[in-house]
């Protein structure tokens, strides 16, 4: 209950931060979409009619305040549908803080049809050795404590890749948010037994 207060009156400020990157982020996305940690729902509000929208939000203070779209569906339980089902992931500010990232990546993408893809936005580490990455690394402990389990030195690029991810589109930016002030926002498509899974582009 403590965590659903803190991120609705956290989103109240950040949202607007960040509502530019998300229109740009979710231009033109359609089809079926699995969204991780949706929250309260705010990024419903950049989803057109042509998304077929699936969220898991475990916590069910938050889950409660989500308005379904007519043609959506939520589970508060892990969703376990089938593999290779949706046509994009969607993830923001979900990666900071659950356990085991790589594992959770790993299985997103399984939930992928080829070519799918993960859309990302999150705040994320600071530049090795830089004074503000030194002070997310000492702040990490009582942050996470704090925040739900917030990793503000989470280098969550490197697991997206690491989990079988090739990012085909980043762009970071900073905000006034002092340790979670790095974030980056994208797009990356799963990769099979080293093979890119892109569709393939129009001549």
């Amino acid at each position: 209950m403590w965590f659903a207060w803190l991120m609705r009156l956290a989103s109240l400020y950040h949202e607007p931060l960040v509502a530019a990157h998300k229109r740009a982020l979710f231009a033109g996305l359609k089809g079926r979409v699995l969204e991780i940690g949706p929250g309260s729902g705010v990024n419903l509000q950049y989803f057109g009619p042509d998304v077929q929208w699936t969220g898991y939000e475990p916590n069910p203070w938050l889950a409660r305040a989500i308005q379904v779209p007519a043609n959506g569906t939520l589970h508060v339980e892990p969703y376990r549908g089938q593999l290779a089902e949706f046509d994009a992931v969607v993830c923001t500010l979900v990666l900071c803080s659950v356990d085991q990232p790589e594992s959770v990546l790993k299985s997103l993408s399984h939930c992928l049809r080829p070519g799918g893809r993960l859309l990302f936005l999150e705040h994320v580490a600071a530049q090795p050795n830089s004074s503000l990455r030194r002070t997310q690394d000492r702040c990490q402990p009582l942050w996470s404590r704090c925040a739900g389990g917030c990793h503000p030195n989470r280098e969550t690029l490197r697991l997206i890749e690491s989990a079988g991810f090739r990012i085909t589109n980043m762009e970071r930016f900073n905000l006034p948010l002092w340790l979670a002030a790095p974030h980056v926002a994208g797009e990356a498509i799963r990769i099979i037994d080293g093979v890119n899974n892109a569709p393939p582009q129009a001549p």
